[in-house]
């Protein structure tokens, strides 16, 4: 049976998104996400050459998600809290906006056309309306690119992203939290925001990925190692007993 071009277009623009919304994460990559409750977590589980494949749900393509390290040194000058996270969430209102308009009118209005054989005029329009949404966002971050730290350059590559590709615009928010990222420590935040429950699942996680590579020939990698561990035990450890 052969499958029609409406199909394959659709399956084309569904597959563009998850590809964009996918990462590669290195081994001691931590996500920390959520908006009223926070979530820390080991989120990458399938390895891919020493690297770590994580798609982030399709649904939550406005949710807050920073990747940070458990393995890097700490920077206690600079330390993010729940409410300058939240406080990054609220200042990018208009592109998370954005970005639920662009999905409802890319992933479902013009995937519903193409496969319901409505009048190109019709798809016309969504187009139209995905390009002015686009555009709108767009212009915005330009505008504010100072106080959001995106230099020309950058700013220039999500333009290109995001016209070329219209799937990529959907994702413009997660682009902005990976050019952001997590200032401070994890394993910290996770052991001030999250309850006992995850916590403990936190630390699990992050002991089966230091296992996984406590066999390094590499003693300066497998000291780093231990150095964490300890930390990121004692953190979480101290965070987990009283409560216990």
């Amino acid at each position: 049976m052969s499958v029609s071009s409406e199909w394959l277009l659709v399956a084309g623009i569904l597959a563009f998104y998850v590809q964009d919304s996918a990462r590669l994460a290195y081994f001691d990559d931590v996500v920390v996400s959520g908006g009223r409750t926070w979530r820390v977590a080991v989120e990458a589980a399938t390895e891919m050459r020493g690297r770590f494949l994580w798609i982030p749900s399709p649904l939550l393509p406005v949710r807050t998600t920073l990747h940070a390290s458990w393995l890097a040194p700490v920077d206690g000058a600079v330390a993010d809290t729940a409410d300058d996270l939240r406080a990054f969430a609220r200042q990018l209102w208009p592109v998370r906006a954005g970005c639920v308009v662009a999905g409802l009118i890319v992933l479902l209005a013009v995937p519903y056309l193409l496969l319901t054989g409505a009048p190109p005029t019709w798809l016309l329009g969504g187009l139209l309306a995905w390009l002015a949404v686009t555009l709108a966002m767009l212009a915005w971050l330009a505008v504010r690119s100072p106080q959001l730290g995106l230099t020309r350059r950058r700013l220039a590559t999500l333009a290109a992203e995001c016209l070329l590709c219209p799937p990529y615009a959907v994702n413009l928010y997660r682009k902005l939290c990976d050019q952001r990222g997590f200032h401070g420590d994890p394993v910290a935040f996770a052991a001030d925001n999250l309850p006992p429950l995850q916590r403990q699942r936190l630390l699990d996680a992050i002991e089966r990925r230091i296992a996984l590579f406590a066999q390094s020939s590499d003693e300066q990698k497998l000291l780093r190692l231990q150095q964490a561990h300890v930390r990121i035990r004692g953190t979480l450890d101290a965070a987990i007993t009283p409560e216990t």
